[in-house]
Parts: C-alpha cells; sequence; structure tokens
C-alpha cells in the first residue's frame, strides 16, 4: 500500500453494503466533513470490481449481506494477498461474529451500527484513520522482522547441523542398548513358568517367574532338586510324568490342580543322538479364565433371558449380513418369523444414501474404537419409512479382524419428527430475529441520519429530497413487519387438502394482476398443504405484475411427471435473467424486497412441496414449475370445469 500523509491527503474509501440508503447517508456525511472520499458497493461482487479496478487506502463492510457476508467477502479478499485495512461495520452484535471478524478474517476493526448517528459516523471517521495509520507502521515492521528472520535461519541451519550430528550417536547407543535387553525380555516375558530338568529333577535353568511362584530367585533354585518344593503327594505323581516323557520321548500335557488351576506340560529335549536329555516343564496359572469360563456361561444365560425381554430389537450378525441371533422385539418389528431370520443374510430395506452411511460406520470400527451409535431410515414391509436409532458393537479377534457385529437399534420415528418440527421453528426463530435486527436496524440507522440532515438544511432547498428517502426507508420498513407476521404464522395451522382451482381462483380475484388474461388448466386436482397456498399464487400474479412489464397472459396447469404432481405458472413477460435462476427465492434478491418469493418457497415446503424456476429463453416468459410428492396430491371426481379469467 503506498504511503500517504495521513494529516493532509484525502483517502479513497470503499463502502460495502447492501443497504442503498445507509449508503448514500454515509457518503452524504463525509462529503461535509472531509478528509475521506467514499466510493459505494452494494454487494460483495460489485466491490471486488471495484477493488480490482482502482487502489482503496480502507475497505468498510456489512456483515450479512445476500451474495456473501463481510467475514467471507474479508477472506476472499485475504486470499488475493490483498491486505488494505478492512473494517466491519454491521448491526450483527454477537460475540461469536466479533470473534470470528477477527480471528477467520482478519479484520482490522468492528463497529456496531446503532446509537445516535452523528456520533457513531465520528467514531468510523476516527476508525479509518487509525486502521490506515497501523497498516503503514505494521509494514515497516515486518520490512525489519525479515531482515532478523534471514539472520535467525542462518544461525538455525548451522545449530541442526550439530545436532543432527549429536542425535546419529545418541540413536547408535541407543539401538545397542535396546538390543541387549529385547534379548533378556525375551527368556523372562512368557507367561508361563519354565524350568529346565534332568531326568532325576535337578534344576538346570528357569526363567524369572517359576522360582518367584515360590518366592526365590533363580540362583538358588539351579543345582538344587525341583521335588523340594512340592509336597510328598504332589511329587509322587509329577516324578511320574517326568519318567514317562524320558522313556516314551512324547510330550506329556495335563490341567492340574494345585495352589489354583494350571494349564502343564513337559516336553523333552533332545541331544545329537536323539535321546532325550532334558525335558521343560511349562506351567501356566488359567484359574482367573477358568472363572470368566464360568461366569460367561451363567452370564449368557442371564443375557439370552434379558434380551428376550426388551423392547429394543437386538441382533448379531456377520460381515456378510448372515443373522446369528435375533431377539422377539426384532422379529416382530419386521414382521418375520424367527427362522426367517437366523442363520440367513438378512438385510432391511434401507434408502442407498442412507446405506452407504451405514457401511461407512461399520468399517470405522477398530479394536480401539469398537462402539458407534446412527439414526438411519428403514423402508417398512407395508411401503412405511420409519426412523431407526442403532448402537453397533464390533467383535474382533486377536488379529483385529471384525468377526462379528452386535446391534441394539429403537424405532425412534415420532422422536425425529419432534426434532424435525424443533428444528424448522428454531430456523423461523433465527430468521425473524434477522429481519427485525439487521435489516430494519439498517433502515432505522439511514432514517435518523436524514432526520438531522433534514434538521440541519431546513433552509438550504433539500428537505424534498430528504423527504422522499424518509418515506421510501419507511414504507421498506412496513414491508418487512408485514412479511414477519406471514412468516410467523408458517404451520400453525394444520396443513388441509385444498381445491387447486378454486385456491388459485381466490388468488387471482386478490392480486394486482389487473388486465392479465389468466388461464387455469388443473381440472379436478386437490393438494395437500399449508393453509396458506392462496398466498403463494398471489406472490406469483404479484411477481408477474412487478417484473413480467410486457406480460399480457398467465397460465396455470397441472400434469402428472412420474408419481409426482407438477403445478406450472407461465406468463409471456421478459422472463428471469439465466444467472438470477437459482437465487429469486432467496431473501433480499430481486429488484424489489425479495420476501414473495422467500415466502412462497416456505409455505411450499412445510409440506415437501418445492419450486422452481424453469423458464427458457430470458426474454420469451417466466415459468414456475410447482413439484408435489407423491401423496399430496389427488383427483376429485366433481369439479366445475376450468375457465380464463380476466379482470378490467
Amino acid at each position: 500500500m503506498a504511503e500517504t500523509d495521513l494529516n493532509t491527503s484525502i483517502h479513497r474509501v470503499l463502502y460495502v453494503d447492501d443497504e442503498e440508503a445507509l449508503l448514500y447517508v454515509t457518503q452524504l456525511y463525509f462529503q461535509r466533513e472531509g478528509g475521506c472520499s467514499i466510493d459505494t458497493a452494494g454487494s460483495a461482487e460489485e466491490g471486488f470490481r471495484k477493488i480490482e479496478a482502482g487502489h482503496y487506502d480502507a475497505i468498510i463492510s456489512d456483515f450479512e449481506m445476500p451474495d456473501m457476508n463481510g467475514i467471507e467477502f474479508l477472506s476472499a479478499l485475504r486470499s488475493t494477498g490483498n491486505d488494505t485495512p478492512f473494517i466491519i461495520f454491521t448491526g450483527k452484535g454477537r460475540e461469536e461474529v466479533v470473534i470470528d471478524a477477527f480471528n477467520i478474517g482478519g479484520a482490522d476493526y468492528y463497529l456496531q451500527k446503532g446509537g445516535h448517528p452523528k456520533a457513531q459516523f465520528a467514531r468510523l471517521h476516527t476508525i479509518i484513520q487509525e486502521a490506515i495509520e497501523n497498516r503503514r507502521a505494521e509494514s515497516e515492521i515486518q520490512r525489519k522482522n525479515a531482515e532478523i528472520e534471514a539472520v535467525n535461519r542462518e544461525l538455525t541451519k548451522k545449530s541442526e547441523e550439530l545436532h543432527r550430528n549429536l542425535n546419529e550417536l545418541i540413536e547408535s547407543r541407543n539401538q545397542l542398548q535396546e538390543s541387549e535387553q529385547r534379548v533378556r525380555s525375551l527368556l523372562d516375558s512368557s507367561p508361563s513358568t519354565t524350568v529346565l530338568l534332568d531326568s532325576n529333577g535337578m534344576v538346570l535353568d528357569s526363567n524369572e517367574s517359576y522360582p518367584a511362584r515360590f518366592g526365590k530367585k533363580r540362583e538358588d533354585l539351579i543345582g538344587t532338586s525341583v521335588w523340594n518344593l512340592f509336597p510328598a503327594d504332589i511329587v509322587k505323581k509329577r516324578s511320574l510324568w517326568l519318567e514317562q516323557v524320558f522313556t516314551t520321548k512324547k510330550a506329556f500335557k495335563e490341567e492340574v490342580s494345585w495352589e489354583g488351576i494350571w494349564d502343564y506340560s513337559i516336553d523333552p529335549v533332545f541331544d545329537a543322538d536323539g535321546d532325550v536329555k532334558s525335558v521343560t516343564v511349562h506351567a501356566t496359572d488359567i484359574t482367573r479364565r477358568k472363572q470368566m469360563e464360568d461366569e460367561i456361561r451363567t452370564s449368557e444365560n442371564l443375557y439370552r433371558t434379558v434380551v428376550e425381554d426388551q423392547t429394543e430389537f437386538v441382533c448379531r450378525f456377520l460381515p456378510d449380513g448372515t443373522h446369528l441371533f435375533v431377539n422377539d422385539a426384532y422379529c416382530h418389528y419386521f414382521r418375520k418369523k424367527r427362522q426367517e431370520l437366523t442363520n440367513v443374510r438378512f438385510r432391511p430395506d434401507i434408502p442407498k444414501e442412507d446405506s452407504l452411511r451405514i457401511t461407512e460406520m461399520l468399517q470405522s470400527l477398530t479394536p480401539e474404537h469398537p462402539v458407534a451409535t446412527i439414526k438411519h431410515r428403514c423402508v417398512m414391509p407395508d411401503g412405511d419409512i420409519r426412523w431407526q436409532r442403532w448402537s453397533d458393537r464390533a467383535i474382533f479377534d486377536e488379529k483385529g479382524i471384525v468377526t462379528e457385529y452386535q446391534s441394539v437399534g429403537r424405532d425412534i420415528t415420532e422422536i425425529k419428527h419432534a426434532e424435525d418440527a424443533i428444528i424448522e421453528a428454531n430456523n423461523k426463530l433465527t430468521l425473524l430475529h434477522s429481519i427485525t435486527r439487521h435489516d430494519i436496524l439498517n433502515q432505522l440507522t439511514a432514517l435518523l441520519m436524514l432526520e438531522e440532515f433534514l434538521k440541519e438544511d431546513i433552509t438550504e432547498g433539500q428537505p424534498s429530497v430528504y423527504v422522499d428517502a424518509i418515506i421510501d426507508v419507511t414504507n421498506k420498513i412496513e414491508e418487512q413487519i408485514q412479511f414477519t407476521r406471514y412468516y410467523q404464522e408458517l404451520g400453525e395451522v394444520q396443513p388441509a387438502w385444498q381445491n387447486l382451482r378454486k385456491v388459485t381462483d381466490t388468488a387471482f380475484t386478490q392480486s394486482p394482476a389487473g388486465k392479465i388474461e389468466t388461464h387455469t388448466d388443473v381440472a379436478d386436482t386437490c393438494v395437500y398443504a399449508d393453509p396458506m397456498l392462496e398466498k403463494v399464487f398471489r406472490n406469483l400474479y404479484d411477481n408477474v405484475v412487478r417484473h413480467g412489464k410486457s406480460a399480457t397472459q398467465i397460465l396455470v396447469s397441472f400434469r402428472k411427471e412420474e408419481n409426482n404432481g407438477i403445478i406450472t405458472v407461465k406468463d409471456d413477460g421478459i422472463g428471469v435473467p439465466a444467472d438470477m435462476k437459482d437465487k429469486i427465492f432467496d431473501r433480499h434478491v430481486g429488484s424489489n424486497t425479495g420476501l414473495g418469493l422467500f415466502l412462497v418457497s416456505e409455505i411450499l415446503k412445510i409440506t415437501g412441496i418445492t419450486i422452481r424456476e424453469t423458464g427458457g429463453v430470458p426474454g420469451e416468459g417466466c415459468c414456475f414449475e410447482i413439484s408435489v410428492p407423491e401423496g399430496n396430491w389427488r383427483r376429485e371426481t366433481k369439479t366445475a370445469p376450468d375457465l380464463p379469467h380476466q379482470h378490467s
């Protein structure tokens, strides 16, 4: 950024905001106060174009804008290498917005709209001056730091070379020590007690655990008789086992009980001539294992009793889907007998996208994290779609390979519907809060500033300009408050079956369609939708009046497409530009408030109905297609014929 004299230069500043009134008063304020030349942009996209075309000493941006918010605008700008001082100037006052502005976007300042306008704009003027001065100081500091870092890199390079040589020496020494420790560990880490005996029972060698079993050390046992460690009855039996191995040259195995339960084996050690020179005796304490086996048998009996009494669905199955066990609740839920489910590959009818998520979840299970929970849909035998929640546990073998899965599930359809209702309510509350805080606050800020100008310029011939601007801002506030009332009413009344032709007729009679001729071709169709369906068509007709310009007729028709019903509302006006087709249902998009088509989409969404604009060539009319899902439309047997309408 070029250096400027902060005390005398006129700084070029770009202000980006989607509120035209606020752009106007901000530019007017700085024209009156001096010190800054304000250039304005109504969106982030327009802001980018102006930044590419010329240099700015600072940039001011609102947070909430239709194409991208202020933080996204800042992040995109910084990603191009542009470090122009950036000020967030918005009505949003939440703590997380402030944090994101500095931590994620890298904003220089954050100023919240509100309060006395003149004081607020005076503070904005001060912040602009400080931001420009701070950025110039930062550039100088960065240059000095770069010089210091270059010297540090050279010193670090020499230091790393010395450390590398030292580490190589230490690594060589550690490897030698580890090798010695591994050799000794292999001898003493066996879980069995091991002793080497001759034919008379003399101890030739042992590992550490064998003498430790008797409270002795290895050197205390070597060269002594092993029979000194046992009572006479044990010695008599085991000496016979020892003699048997030397005679038969075959290993001996036995499970013995003495001070616990032991897995006992005697293995011959042969000399070069094939004669038994000595034997190794291995004894492994299996007392705890035996106790666990007894506990498992008892637990399994109890488990089966408990599982069969559960209302949850319980099953065990192999990785290929073969079911090994299902409880009564599982059989009852899927309406099958136990013999139809066990020892066969049974897979419930699960939608493809949910099935992929289940596969990914099962594949993610590991011995360290063997359990996971998932929610998904399931299509029942009668076609009903239900929601389920499953807790799945993977069972692994000693190599870490999955041998089977155990799952416990339950039907959560009613809970899921309740959760969806809560989410929808929260979304509505969030949007209403956004409208009342962001949109109306911006308009009121502009309104208050215009009143200040009106008071000061009452004798300068300017009042009519300010009054027109005040009336425009006031009308926008009224439209926004009216929208919040309509939006709040969404979903308050249960959806109902409505005759489509009656709804479209009523909408036309209450719309400002004027002399535009309307034809309906919907026959005997009824639609299951929110009671505000008539407002959908009234807004679509109003859209033709506002934006169709040359429109002379509207055609409303209905057709079946696969299992869905398609309602078409088509006019012969100027149509919708190609780059706006996917945006016209967003709030604040369009040459008016943008709330009408957004409200249309929200009303239809309540019963799963969607809407899109499918007009072909711009200039040859607008075409809205409303897709009604299967089950939400039907035919009636008696209906009056469709007729064209024309209001003069």
